[in-house]
């Protein structure tokens, strides 16, 4: 998922784990995405890659203008 990301041009700011139940894993990631497309496609994007789910996806304001999301996994 981070190389998708990375491919993107989407800036990953902070990452933590939500939490594990065995299989299954729920991270949130604080990201900047490069422009108003990627940040409307981004969660179908993600979840093109086998096993992610995108949980819930929060834009973010920031003063520079950069587009910015949290989005859970």
């Amino acid at each position: 998922m981070t190389t998708l990301l990375g491919r993107l041009g989407v800036d990953i700011r902070q990452m933590r784990v939500l939490g594990r139940d065995g299989v299954v894993a729920t991270d949130e990631f604080v990201v900047t995405v490069p422009g108003p497309v990627i940040d409307r496609t981004l969660p179908e994007l993600l979840e093109e890659i086998q096993g992610v789910r995108v949980v819930s996806m929060e834009p973010t304001e920031s003063d520079s203008g950069i587009s910015g999301a949290i989005v859970s996994v």
